[in-house]
């Protein structure tokens, strides 16, 4: 008989073999879901910054913008956050920080009401060391910190920091540990409170494991409900700060970076309970019954662990959650049991014992100093006793040597008929038609139809249908479908339709449809490119993004902010349009425009000339890039350098033979006021004439031919001026 944990696991596969089918390219669901007011006595802001790169001689972090993604989500779900009142920063740089500060300044300047009170939260993981935060290697010490949150006109200043040695903050002044930190609307509190993931002389710790940090792992899970130890539907910080105190501190007393120890700062008077979230306006909560008792681990149907928490018998335990399918296991010193449950939007969810589901090991990388590459790896939990089956032979599963020896475990070997599944894979796995990893993925994935794995893959996975993989990947993914990724991708995807990554990907996507991702550092090369914020390239027919530091090459270009775009449509919304008339050695009037980013553009352009002794007209157009220098005071003045190709006809619009045309200007140009230029330069010209029938007349200025023959190709200097609106 097949066993409910058995039955459960197929379930989940036929839900993921759906999803290979039925993927959407569109946006999160939750983009589209109506946003609440907050309470009207109350308005918070908030800054949430996620940098993985510390600069040369530092590990690059895996989850660093995953970790802010999700303080962002509970803020804005649970911590009364308007979208418009939160600045979220992924792989930000100093002065992408500094900037964003002062547009919170500017926003909270304009929210100033009469009996309205304002609270500034800003988060921050990534690197740093014991002087300052160290966003993508660049400096930014405690003391600015501490002076620009200063400036931003708030009554309680909250500052989180998941990084190594940030304990330093805490201990800039000195703090006084007081029994709460944020507010609720009848507090009258004024002040700040400095959180640090660790001590001044401590590293701070994330696990592939979690998929996340220690620190904002267990804050986020206290901010969630598990902190609220009253009962009473709020967490404030101070219950969460000591919630993620004692969890980060047990789960780290083992690891490769050793003991994590949270400190913080605080220095607040007045009266009130500072509150961080409010549940019981939550429309999705899971309740925990009293009787369940033992270490509780959550995950969504993705496999992402979503909460961790020890839950002790007697009390009732309510945990704010986005409306879903979840998938809880429950570990006591002897025993462990799964549960699977559906967290709707109308009524509370009760959670109920399931089956076991085996947990992975630890992976720690130091937050800002460097672990030795011979440190041992601690393992999580009970996990000594998980089984362990090297070789996984299976039809179709519970049809395995798996099943055989207990149901499961780590595999290094595993060979399917139909399907092949393994709770962890070390090695190489194979099947002819599903291939399914519910933790991580360390090796080679073969797949006739798909590659599936819960947790993240590191390695290869190869389907001639999809790669799925759901806690990210750090490799290759070969799909002749799709390839998928939940969260961060390092590396290559190649697929025939479409790849697609959740968060953040370097690397290169490759693919004959679509490329989507949220943040890119690298390449996309499709037909269709879509990313959020990308550094690098997008090649392709259509290209999507936010802002571009790199080049955008394809047929239309769409960005906010682009450095380099080349394409015969190029819309930049903070970029620029200009158009120009002038007069030449070729044609007395011509005009053009020039449209792009603000130091590169694209130049289309047609002038017209009588031809003498006739009625009809030669007409010239060109088509090419070029770049805008501005300087002089307010950039009142500036240099465009221009390279066209394009050509003319002897009659009107085409009629006649066609003579090729390049020409190189550099021009100067004079604001003289918003809107409105004086310009002019000169030129290089050369002009290919057509065998049968070269034009020597067409321009006045002397001329000199490369090459022999009536076809050789003629060259001119030339000059040019005209005004540009």
């Amino acid at each position: 008989m097949m066993s409910r944990s058995t039955a459960r696991g197929w379930g989940r596969v036929a839900s993921v073999l759906a999803a290979v089918v039925l993927v959407s390219w569109g946006s999160d669901s939750r983009a589209a879901r109506q946003e609440e007011e907050p309470d009207a006595a109350l308005r918070r802001f908030a800054l949430v910054v996620g940098s993985s790169e510390g600069g040369p001689g530092r590990e690059r972090l895996r989850y660093a913008g995953s970790d802010a993604l999700a303080m962002s989500r509970v803020l804005e779900e649970l911590g009364g956050v308007a979208p418009a009142d939160r600045v979220l920063l992924l792989e930000a740089d100093r002065d992408m920080l500094l900037s964003a500060l002062e547009r919170l300044k500017t926003l909270v300047d304009g929210a100033a009401m009469p009996g309205v009170r304002r609270e500034l939260v800003v988060y921050y993981s990534g690197h740093s060391d014991a002087d300052g935060l160290l966003p993508r290697g660049e400096r930014v010490t405690y003391g600015d910190l501490r002076r620009l949150m200063g400036l931003v006109p708030v009554d309680v200043r909250i500052a989180i920091l998941d990084s190594c040695g940030s304990g330093a903050l805490t201990r800039f002044k000195g703090g006084l540990r007081r029994p709460s930190f944020l507010t609720d609307v009848s507090a009258q509190v004024r002040g700040h409170a400095y959180l640090a993931s660790s001590s001044a002389d401590e590293v701070a710790q994330e696990s592939d494991t979690i998929g996340a940090s220690f620190f904002t792992h267990f804050l986020v899970t206290g901010l969630r409900g598990a902190a609220d130890t009253t009962g009473d539907g709020r967490v404030t910080l101070h219950e969460a700060y000591q919630f993620a105190f004692h969890e980060t501190l047990a789960r780290t007393e083992r690891s490769q970076g050793g003991p994590q120890h949270a400190a913080y700062d605080i220095q607040l008077a007045g009266s009130g309970d500072l509150v961080m979230t409010d549940l019981r306006g939550s429309n999705a909560r899971l309740r925990v019954a009293e009787e369940v008792q033992g270490r509780l681990f959550v995950r969504d149907w993705g496999n992402q662990l979503v909460a961790e928490l020890q839950k002790p018998a007697g009390r009732r335990l309510s945990l704010g959650l986005e409306a879903g399918r979840y998938h809880v296991t429950l570990e006591r010193p002897t025993q462990r049991f799964e549960a699977e449950l559906l967290v709707g939007t109308k009524g509370d969810a009760e959670l109920r014992v399931g089956d076991f589901v085996p947990v992975t090991l630890t992976r720690t990388a130091a937050r800002g100093g460097t672990v030795p590459s011979d440190a041992p790896l601690a393992r999580e939990g009970a996990l000594e006793d998980m089984p362990s089956v090297p070789i996984n032979l299976s039809l179709v599963p519970p049809l395995s040597t798996s099943a055989f020896w207990g149901g499961g475990g780590l595999n290094n070997i595993a060979l399917g008929g139909l399907a092949v599944r393994s709770f962890q894979l070390r090695g190489v796995g194979a099947a002819a038609g599903l291939g399914w990893v519910d933790g991580t993925m360390e090796g080679v994935q073969l797949a006739g139809i798909a590659n599936v794995t819960g947790g993240e893959a590191l390695g290869l996975q190869l389907a001639a249908g999809g790669n799925l993989a759901f806690g990210g990947a750090t490799g290759v993914q070969l799909g002749g479908i799709i390839n998928y990724s939940e969260r961060s991708f390092s590396g290559f995807q190649l697929a025939a339709v479409g790849n697609r990554s959740d968060a953040d990907m370097h690397g290169l996507q490759l693919v004959g449809g679509v490329n989507m991702v949220e943040n890119l550092t690298g390449a996309q090369i499709g037909v269709f490119n879509l990313a959020g914020s990308v550094t690098g390239a997008q090649v392709g027919l259509i290209n999507v993004a936010g802002n571009v530091s790199g080049v955008q090459l394809g047929l239309i270009n769409i960005a906010d902010d682009v450095s380099v775009p080349i394409g015969l449509l190029s819309l930049v919304r903070k970029g620029r349009i200009a158009f120009e008339i002038w007069t030449d050695e070729v044609t007395p009037l011509s005009v053009g425009v020039k449209y792009g980013s603000r130091t590169v553009h694209v130049l289309a352009s047609i002038g017209m000339k009588g031809l003498e002794g006739d009625d009809s007209w030669r007409t010239v157009t060109s088509l090419g890039v070029g770049v805008h220098l501005p300087f002089g005071d307010a950039d009142r003045y500036y240099a465009d350098v221009d390279l066209s190709l394009g050509g003319w006809q002897p009659k009107l619009f085409g009629e006649g033979t066609k003579n090729n045309l390049y020409r190189l200007r550099g021009s100067v140009g004079w604001e003289l006021k918003r809107r409105f230029a004086l310009f002019g330069g000169v030129s290089l010209n050369a002009y290919t004439p057509p065998e049968d029938n070269p034009d020597k007349g067409m321009t006045w200025m002397p001329q000199w031919q490369t090459g022999r023959g009536p076809s050789g190709t003629r060259m001119w200097p030339g000059l040019f001026m005209g005004v540009r609106i």
